[in-house]
């Protein structure tokens, strides 16, 4: 379960990076912008299997919540939200 943990708190984390890389090399899209370029990194990520089969789930739901919540909504803060969490789990059950 550690494991999952640590490779959840990865995940979010490179892809909250991708997204600050991607903010920053390139004229801004807007939210739908950023949408679209989530879409293709988590394709991507999906297709190269770059992550642990365990995190194939992950990027299916965050597809979906992606496609579910629309062009405009901004998913940034959830991401950073989920990555938070997951890291403090991962602490947590480290110091058990």
């Amino acid at each position: 379960m550690l494991q999952n943990y640590s490779q959840r708190v990865h995940f979010y984390y490179c892809i909250l990076v991708a997204l600050k890389i991607n903010a920053k090399s390139k004229k801004s899209g807007g939210v739908r912008g950023k949408n679209n370029f989530l879409l293709k990194w988590l394709r991507t990520a999906q297709n190269n299997t770059i992550f642990h089969p365990d995190i194939s789930s992950e990027i299916e739901w965050l597809r979906g919540k992606i496609i579910s919540a629309g062009p405009d909504a901004d998913l940034e803060p959830m991401l950073q939200y989920v990555y938070e969490t997951a890291k403090r789990a991962e602490t947590l059950r480290l110091g058990s």
